[in-house]
């Protein structure tokens, strides 16, 4: 019997039932302050629980240095252990769930963005136009992150247990270029072959565009949409109960590394906010080179951009984005409306740009891969391709992440994140201004280049 315990339910001590009781309390609490407060506030509290919860198991184990794989043979410390398992449990049960989602996100909302594009825009000339700005802003946004990053060493310092042999080797650009185009999807998606699956999400969505004179393509158009809303609610519904997995995460990461996880989630804050003012000098930049006053700009774009800030969503700020653009910097409606919606899923500069591209140096150097160019390369354009498809809504950057792990041969490791993901309301506030600013940085260029804007009321104080 004593062995079944030990084997099969990893329960042969008491003081393994009490702590697993002791979680289920800190559960239920969250649960109950969920029905009274905010959700930032709900992540703050399940840090806090994490943290609690970690020292105190850590405590109890007398802060040991071994590793804790050696405690499953100790009867002294073998509660230590057991607990060690079931959290880990927890914590690959809902990262799994998350990279279920990826796939069936990533297919259906490109598909929903692409061909729900409106035909009264000029599609040829304004989308190729914000196409490119989206993507260069992105691509500066990720290098600005990795740069930051690396001559900062984030994560150099370290110590994380995890098994090597579960990433992929890195392949020449040749076999990745190759790679890109599955010749069969339903392979792409059981390999989480992201890339391939973004390409067949492009080509299907124009083979369906050009049959829109056919009845089937209503038909096509609902169910998609329907689908769309679908995925959505899941996906919202997955980030609702992140903070219980948070408290379990946090305290796993700190039973496996000790307290200085907390130094590097401060010192990720701090580079973080460096890169949202570099991203910001980016912008004028870009004004700058059309002939347009930046401080103009941050000044008429100052409403949208305190909304962004707060509210963490680029989706819901999209009515005051609009109405600052063609109300106050001279936009056109037509482009505002399009390049503005178009950014809330694509080019986002903050979470698929310095963001993304400070975690996967994050991972590199945690996981003591060396990151080279052509390593460098592949992370910009997998920020690039995550920015694709992706709602502006409150925590979906971890989406976000999902694909780049996956594109990176990581996912394997997503738990090592834990600590960065407990304080994401601090960050998303900076990623969310950033992806707002760029989408208005963008409209205003586009419209400037096909010589729509309207230069007086751009300028007018």
């Amino acid at each position: 019997m004593e062995n079944f315990l030990i084997n099969f339910f990893h329960l042969s001590q008491i003081k393994s039932f009490l702590l697993i009781i002791l979680i289920v309390c800190l559960f239920a609490l969250l649960k109950f302050f969920k029905k009274r407060l905010k959700f930032y506030l709900i992540m703050a509290i399940s840090l806090i629980f994490g943290f609690a919860l970690g020292y105190f198991l850590l405590y109890l184990a007398g802060f040991p240095n071994e590793e804790i794989s050696k405690f499953s043979s100790s009867n002294s410390l073998r509660w230590f252990y057991e607990i060690h398992i079931w959290m880990n449990f927890l914590n690959t049960l809902y990262i799994s769930i998350l990279r279920l989602l990826v796939i069936p996100l990533v297919l259906i909302s490109l598909i929903h963005v692409l061909i729900h594009l409106d035909e009264k825009i000029q599609i040829k000339s304004l989308f190729s136009r914000a196409f490119f700005w989206f993507l260069f802003s992105t691509g500066i946004s990720a290098c600005i992150g990795i740069c930051i990053a690396m001559v900062a060493n984030l994560g150099n310092n370290i110590a994380f247990v995890s098994n090597s042999k579960n990433l992929h080797e890195l392949k020449g650009l040749d076999e990745i270029i190759l790679n890109l185009i599955p010749n069969n999807i339903i392979n792409a998606m059981n390999s989480n072959n992201i890339l391939g699956v973004i390409i067949f999400a492009f080509i299907l969505s124009f083979g369906v565009r050009s049959l829109k004179e056919n009845r089937g393509f209503r038909i096509f158009s609902l169910l998609t949409s329907f689908l769309h809303q679908v995925i959505m609610k899941i996906s919202l519904y997955v980030i609702k109960i992140m903070p219980y997995f948070i408290i379990t995460m946090i305290a796993n990461a700190l039973i496996l590394n000790g307290y200085k996880v907390l130094i590097d989630s401060i010192y990720f804050i701090a580079l973080l906010y460096v890169s949202f003012v570099a991203v910001f000098i980016l912008h004028a930049l870009l004004l700058l080179l059309h002939g347009l006053n930046p401080f103009m700009y941050f000044k008429k774009a100052l409403p949208a951009l305190l909304m962004a800030f707060s509210s963490r969503s680029s989706a819901g700020t999209l009515p005051v984005t609009i109405s600052t653009l063609t109300q106050n910097l001279g936009v056109t409606h037509t482009n505002a409306s399009f390049v503005a919606s178009l950014g809330t899923t694509m080019g986002m500069n903050g979470c698929a740009g310095y963001y993304a591209g400070m975690i996967a140096v994050f991972m590199f150097h945690a996981l003591n891969i060396p990151m080279g160019m052509s390593e460098i390369l592949i992370t910009i354009a997998l920020c690039i391709i995550a920015s694709f498809g992706i709602a502006g809504i409150p925590g979906i950057t971890i989406m976000i992440i999902s694909v780049m792990l996956s594109g990176l041969g990581m996912q394997s490791h997503f738990a090592l994140l834990a600590i960065i993901l407990a304080i994401d309301p601090i960050l998303d506030m900076a990623r969310t201004c950033s992806n707002v600013s760029g989408a208005m940085v963008v409209s205003l260029i586009t419209d400037k280049e096909m010589k729509n804007l309207d230069m007086k009321k751009y300028q007018e104080n």
